[in-house]
Order: structure tokens, then sequence, then C-alpha cells
């Protein structure tokens, strides 16, 4: 028998029924069975090992930035983590619990004059999310400043983990590959100077505003990974894209983005059908053209 919201226990908050496309920056997802915007993190783990005892699929969400779900929405408990305080600890070291938003992150490192960090100026979403996927630019990644971690296991057990746990690639870490949930980051930086530190946040800022679509946009961010020639080289998915004139591509309302090939957009009522047979087929024309399968790097919960 399926359980009703007031089943939980009332500090949990649980909504039945819930549309998953107000919880995604690109505003596609159909209805979750359950969903609990979570602020504190004990109770995120207590929700979590009763759905374990449950047998009730469990799904823990951030900022939904680079994610979409299918119009059939989510059998199960969606938990948007929204626990996100964030601390300077010793030695040039900031905390952060996983619902922190990289701006937030960005700016007490300006505020402590604390270097490293600026790569993920203007970066939309959560650490959790970002260590998730090893999130990055100019050259530089979570994965490389991240020393270790508090994570939930899927056994629901607690365990604190040393960088090496997530096996960082390129726009990846083990987690795809062996689940867990990441509670609380710590992250390594050094000493530098404040002012200097505020000009290049301000900089990437202004550099992303130039090249992307407005921050209003209804976008899950860049849609295929980049990839890498013979050599090892970095080789943006947006030239083979632009090459094959996919600005001038849509399906119902999903759309490449006229600012950049990379990008496809919700212009209103788009679904996730749309935005997958969108991929599919400027992946069969890149191919076709340049023998190159292009990987997605947003996420789809189905």
């Amino acid at each position: 028998m399926r359980m009703q919201a007031s089943d939980f226990p009332p500090n949990y908050k649980i909504e039945e029924n819930v549309p998953l496309s107000g919880y995604t920056n690109i505003k596609i997802g159909g209805p979750a069975d359950y969903l609990a915007v979570v602020s504190d993190q004990n109770i995120f783990i207590e929700l979590y090992r009763l759905c374990r005892r449950l047998g009730l699929h469990f799904l823990a969400l951030g900022d939904g930035t680079n994610v979409f779900f299918a119009e059939q929405g989510f059998r199960g408990l969606v938990a948007v983590i929204n626990f996100d305080n964030v601390n300077v600890v010793a030695k040039n070291a900031v905390v952060a619990e996983a619902g922190a938003r990289l701006e937030q992150i960005v700016e007490t490192c300006i505020k402590n004059g604390l270097t490293g960090f600026e790569f993920a100026a203007g970066i939309p979403g959560t650490i959790g999310g970002a260590i998730y996927g090893n999130a990055g630019a100019y050259g530089s990644n979570i994965g490389e400043i991240l020393t270790r971690a508090k994570i939930l296991t899927m056994a629901g057990e607690i365990k604190f983990v040393s960088h090496d746990y997530f096996k960082f690639s390129y726009r990846h870490s083990d987690l795809k590959l062996n689940p867990a949930i990441v509670l609380q980051a710590e992250l390594q930086l050094a000493k530098g100077d404040r002012a200097k530190i505020k000009s290049r946040c301000d900089e990437i800022v202004t550099v992303r505003r130039m090249k992307l679509p407005p921050p209003d946009t209804c976008t899950a961010g860049s849609w295929f990974k980049n990839i890498k020639d013979e050599q090892g080289n970095g080789i943006a998915a947006a030239k083979y894209l632009d090459a094959i004139g996919a600005r001038s591509t849509s399906v119902g309302d999903a759309a490449v983005h006229e600012k950049h090939a990379n990008i496809f957009y919700n212009k209103g009522n788009a679904t996730a059908t749309d935005m997958l047979t969108l991929q599919r087929i400027l992946q069969e024309r890149v191919h076709r053209q340049f023998g190159i399968l292009l990987e997605r790097e947003v996420i789809y919960v189905e």
C-alpha cells in the first residue's frame, strides 16, 4: 500500500506528487511521489535510513542545475539538500556542507583572502553536485582541491574519506559508478591577496556572461562533454556542434541556444523526450561528419 505524506514523521515535511520541473534549472520533470527540502544534515541522514528500511527509492538533489527528469517523474522520494554551512578552518581550508552553493564558497574565499577556488566563479550549483561531476573550468577542477569528505553510503553508514576515494577524472568521480551521497567537503586552499582574488573572480564572471546565455535561461549548462584528441588535448564539443549548424536546431521547445552551440535550453514547454531527441539528432550529425560520438554531460533521471 502506498504511503501518505502523513505517514512520515512531521519534522521531515514530506510533500506528495511534486513536479520536479520546479527543482531543475531547465524546468523539465514530472512529479516525484514524495519530496522533502532538507535543511538539517542529521535529518537528511535519518530520512535516508528510513527510506532504506521501507524499500523506498531515494534520490538526493542539489540545485538541479545539471539535471533533468523524465515526464513520468520519479517513483520514490527526492530529498533536496538545503544544508549549506561554510566555514574556514585551520591551515587555509574551507569546510562546506553539500548544499553550499559554489558562489557562497567563492564569496567566503574572497572575504578570507583564500586563493585556489577562483575557477568556480560564476558556475551554478552546489559543492555536493560539483564533487559528483568533478566540476571545473579554466584548467582547474574541484578534485584538485578536495582533501576529504563526509559521505553517506548506500548502506546508510557515515564515512570520512580522502581525495583518492573519488578517483577523479574529467567531469567524473567514482560516485557515478559506486554511489554515495556527499554530506560535507573540505577544500584545501592557499593564502592570497584579497583584491587580486576578487579581481580574478570578477574577470571570470564577466567572461562567462559574455560567452553564455543570460542567467535566467532555462538550461542545464553544457550538454555534451568536451573531448580529447589523440595527443590528449582538450577540444570543445561546441567546435563540432558549430560545424554542423547546431545553433539552428530545435525539437519542439527544446533548442540549442543561439549564444552557445553546446547549451540546450527550454523555450517554455520542452519535455525530456524533446531534449533527448535533440541530443540524438546532433550526436548523429557530428558522428556522421567527424566520426566522433559526443557524450552527454547533463544528468538524466527516469
